[in-house]
């Protein structure tokens, strides 16, 4: 594929400053581009870097000096990068249409048009499944579910009984939808499985990484938006509610009930505790511990998780904590040797 920088100007809706005519073949990083390439500095900060960068042409967010390369100016370069890089980006080669011979389809099974159904692929009974659904080997969709049109289900997805999972989704291999919540009762001495009732309902647009595990509801639904990415690792538990365009990092876990408003960030590793509210475009850092509400568009971090500016001076302060132990230490034997002179002179006095 080629594109000259004028094209890609007119994509990303940018100016150009240099030569519309270059030809452009790729895209890459700053520090990896090569002739041919197109490449990105999010900030001025990076202009010493680009003017060094072998790249064909640049996005930037203004004009650059001295620029020995073609740029594009946009309001957000990284965003327009992306725009860019979609277009150079090959497309999936999914298996073309058609039931493999080794793939089970029940007789009252729901099939829409052109799905592919690779080896060893199982559609149980009452299952819907909209047209251009792609099913790697090995994918089981269980009793009575929807997979709406156009989502790709990679190898071995597992999608349990009487879930839905919407249109255009990616769900990639080894992920459990629909598996069952955690849910048991302590009665004497021994633990007691909760039946696991519900079902989980996945909206349009959401991408699931592989290996997580989304768990059915108790009662009633556990839920992920529309447009919704989902890392690989995750656990999401029964009756989660989680809302439209939210990001959830790899290994993140998020407890029973937790509500998730829409528009939230969630980093690698955070942890967030059952029947608790994450209000819409909050930003929950990075192996936090959320154990309490957050409000929305807050950002926290931390083990237990508050405010990430406080949470940052907390860091800084026990950074320091060595050289504040070093000055009490030194302040209390001053203290000592004062407290020692006032206690001669009192001796003496009397």
């Amino acid at each position: 594929m080629e594109l000259t920088v004028e094209q890609i100007a007119q994509l990303v809706g940018g100016t150009v400053q240099g030569n519309p005519a270059v030809r452009i073949t790729g895209v890459n990083s700053l520090g990896d581009a090569q002739e041919g390439d197109l490449t990105f500095a999010r900030s001025a900060r990076y202009y010493p870097q680009l003017l060094e960068c072998a790249a064909s042409a640049a996005l930037t967010p203004g004009r650059v000096p001295d620029a020995a390369i073609t740029t594009v100016s946009v309001n957000q370069p990284d965003v327009a990068f992306l725009m860019v890089a979609q277009e150079f980006a090959a497309k999936p080669a999914h298996p073309l249409p058609g039931k493999h011979k080794f793939a089970y389809v029940a007789d009252d099974a729901k099939m829409g048009n052109n799905i592919a159904a690779g080896p060893h692929v199982c559609i149980e009974s009452g299952a819907v499944l909209g047209d251009n659904v792609v099913l790697y080997a090995g994918v089981y969709v269980g009793r009575d579910c929807v997979i709406g049109n156009d989502t790709v289900l990679y190898p071995h997805v597992v999608v349990r009984e009487g879930c839905e999972i919407g249109a255009r989704c990616v769900i990639h291999a080894n992920a459990c939808i629909g598996s069952d919540g955690f849910g048991f009762a302590q009665a004497g001495g021994q633990w007691h499985k909760i039946p696991q009732t519900g079902r989980v309902c996945i909206g349009d647009d959401v991408e699931i990484g592989s290996c997580t595990a989304i768990d059915r509801a108790t009662f009633g639904v556990t839920r992920v938006g529309s447009g919704t990415k989902i890392d690989n690792l995750v656990q999401i538990g029964h009756n989660v509610i989680i809302g439209e365009h939210c990001a959830i990092a790899g290994m993140a876990g998020i407890a029973g009930s937790a509500v998730i408003g829409d528009r939230v960030r969630i980093g690698a590793n955070a942890g967030i505790i059952g029947h608790i509210t994450i209000g819409d475009d909050a930003t929950v850092g990075g192996r936090s511990s959320v154990a309490r509400s957050v409000a929305a568009g807050s950002v926290v971090s931390g083990f237990p998780a508050i405010d990430h500016e406080s949470q940052r001076r907390v860091l800084v302060a026990q950074q320091r904590t060595p050289e504040m132990l070093r000055r009490l230490t030194k302040i209390e034997r001053r203290l000592k040797e004062f407290e020692d002179i006032i206690s001669d002179e009192t001796t003496n006095d009397s």
